[in-house]
């Protein structure tokens, strides 16, 4: 005979955790995460492309500094781009992929707020001897791109960090 609980018609009743609602929200939470990730990567290849495209055809190449700024940025972008979307979890094992994808998050706010803040001082005031004027399209694609990337980017660590704290307190 069967030790399990049955109906009064001999069916089994089918017992229901208690704790799958938290595990079910940390599911929801990590992909969402994940999801975060790939959109980061997506808008930084955006911040990258306006940044090329400006450089090579808005004749940026020629402007000291600014055009170097330009090309360093479209290459980090790129860089950084492709190590988020990559599969570097796979690659690397759970630990260490989380940690090369979080510097490489952290790597995309930085490139991101670098280039909204240096985009905003140059309407206001010259940055390198170069003073932005207007906003033409190439300026609101590069303000949507970089502020998407930063938001995607650091709710993708945030994910990211409070995953491990829970898989640590579960460890203890």
């Amino acid at each position: 005979m069967s030790s399990a609980p049955t109906t009064p018609t001999g069916g089994h009743f089918v017992r229901i955790e208690q704790n799958t609602r938290p595990a079910r929200q940390a599911r929801r939470l990590d992909l969402a995460g994940e999801l975060s990730r790939y959109l980061a990567a997506l808008s930084l290849l955006g911040v990258g492309a306006v940044h090329a495209q400006q450089y090579y055809e808005a004749y940026f190449y020629a402007v000291p500094t600014i055009g170097t700024l330009f090309l360093l940025s479209f290459i980090g972008a790129a860089v950084i781009g492709g190590t988020l979307l990559a599969p570097v979890r796979r690659l690397l094992g759970a630990t260490r992929g989380s940690i090369v994808l979080v510097l490489a998050a952290l790597g995309a706010i930085g490139i991101a707020l670098g280039s909204l803040v240096s985009l905003l001082v140059s309407e206001y005031t010259p940055l390198f001897g170069f003073m932005e004027s207007g906003y033409r399209l190439a300026i609101v694609l590069a303000l949507v791109t970089d502020g998407l990337t930063t938001v995607f980017a650091a709710f993708f660590v945030a994910v990211v960090v409070s995953s491990a704290y829970r898989s640590r307190a579960r460890q203890r």
